[in-house]
């Protein structure tokens, strides 16, 4: 990790995000296959928490850590985090297809992660699932002029570009400072806003924990990535994929099935 010693020399303006690109394209674009995964619609749905059009309540106190294997806890974990559909106002089409997707995985429109994790199971929920993560992936890419090899002036036949390299370099140096307590001692967020928008950039990079680490929990997304939220979605949704039927996969659009943890309940 890279603090004030490193060899770089950082002035306040590491707190500014290099460009405004949307969370899951961030993610998509310094992945190592630049694919469309089930991140990204994670990623959408903490963004949502943190603009209040979903509503997480969680009845845990204390701060939560999935291991490599899902336990027993691990599944009582999740029913104490309620996830409530309350969105209203304006939403953007890959936001409305992500909220449709939880309507249509869990039935209601408040459930627990818990219940989730069971839904996921079911076979003809996971095929509804990789539908419905087909509409999500179209809005997404529609949304961003990106068709999974080519963006802006920054990815081109699924490579980077001279462009997309040097904004790696400054996306890599704004996870330095999302990481290191020194950098946000010296520039903290100024904002509950700004240092939740950070959390949920740092997530964009798997380092959600360690940027919490040496920052407020004081939203409820950072007490949602506090429970390890982030990525209990994750293994939630790669297990949906997993009980696709054998007939149907090869068929969607979507990469990305890595997370080997099996739910208890199915299967």
């Amino acid at each position: 990790m890279l603090g004030l010693n490193s060899k770089n020399q950082y002035d306040e303006t590491i707190k500014n995000p290099p460009s405004d690109d949307s969370y899951p394209i961030v993610s998509i674009l310094f992945a190592k296959n630049n694919k469309i995964g089930v991140n990204a619609l994670s990623l959408t749905i903490l963004d949502l928490i943190d603009k209040g059009q979903i509503k997480c309540d969680i009845d845990l106190e204390y701060s939560y850590e999935v291991g490599k294997k899902l336990t027993p806890q691990d599944m009582e974990v999740m029913k104490k985090i309620t996830l409530r559909i309350a969105n209203k106002g304006e939403l953007k089409t890959s936001e409305s297809s992500a909220i449709n997707l939880l309507k249509n995985m869990n039935k209601n429109k408040k459930f627990n992660l818990k219940f989730m994790a069971k839904q996921s199971n079911i076979t003809s929920v996971a095929n509804k699932f990789d539908d419905d993560l087909g509409e999500f992936a179209k809005a997404l890419k529609n949304e961003n002029g990106y068709d999974g090899e080519s963006y802006k002036d920054l990815l081109e036949n699924a490579k980077l570009t001279s462009k997309g390299k040097e904004v790696k370099n400054e996306w890599k140096n704004f996870q330095d400072y999302l990481e290191s307590k020194d950098l946000v001692e010296k520039y903290p967020p100024e904002s509950v806003e700004e240092n939740s928008a950070q959390v949920l950039y740092a997530a964009c990079f798997d380092i959600e924990k360690d940027a919490l680490g040496v920052r407020e929990n004081n939203t409820p997304l950072t007490d949602f990535i506090d429970k390890d939220g982030y990525k209990l979605l994750n293994i939630i949704f790669n297990n949906a994929l997993l009980n696709v039927n054998k007939k149907r996969k090869g068929t969607g659009i979507f990469y990305g099935v890595n997370d080997k943890y099996t739910i208890p309940g199915g299967g």
